[in-house]
């Protein structure tokens, strides 16, 4: 069998514990170094060699597991309700463009009878006219809506 000195798997367990001759770091005010920092020759260790390494190794790689999939800046739950209420913003834009779709066409149909009935064209003319003008602004709306939702989600992370 192999010697387990070669595995880059198997650590020395004095370096793993942190167990090595460099003294734990002591926060400022208590004993050591007096002076508030790590200036002056202090022998304090810097709190990165302080630490275990294996630990260190943890944190890193939950952090990366955790925020690899959010939006860079690691504002991952911030974008999601920001993209969640532009999502929100357009879904009641197209409930508002098909409530107006829905009436235009109601007006319209009753237009059209009236018109037929009463063999004249005035004011039902005017009525699917506004009707049909109704329909477009309602489509400008969405189409602003939009863009504006589109705009503040692909913007989350300069805007934050």
């Amino acid at each position: 069998m192999a010697d387990d000195t070669d595995d880059p798997k198997t650590t020395d367990p004095a370096a793993a514990s942190g167990s090595d001759d460099t003294p734990p770091a002591t926060p400022a005010g208590e004993g050591g170094d007096t002076s508030g920092g790590s200036s002056g020759g202090s022998n304090n260790a810097p709190v990165s060699t302080a630490l275990n390494p294996q630990i260190v190794q943890a944190v890193g790689t939950t952090n990366h597991a955790v925020l690899n999939g959010a939006f860079p800046g690691g504002n991952g739950i911030a974008y999601q309700k920001v993209a969640q209420a532009a999502a929100y913003a357009v879904q009641d834009s197209t409930d508002y463009m098909r409530n107006i779709m829905s009436m235009a066409s109601a007006a319209t149909g009753v237009a059209l009878q009236k018109m037929l009935a009463e063999k004249t064209t005035t004011p039902y003319a005017d009525i699917i006219t506004a009707a049909t003008k109704a329909v477009g602004d309602a489509q400008e709306t969405f189409t602003k809506v939009g863009t504006a939702a589109s705009t503040v989600v692909k913007d989350f992370d300069t805007l934050a």
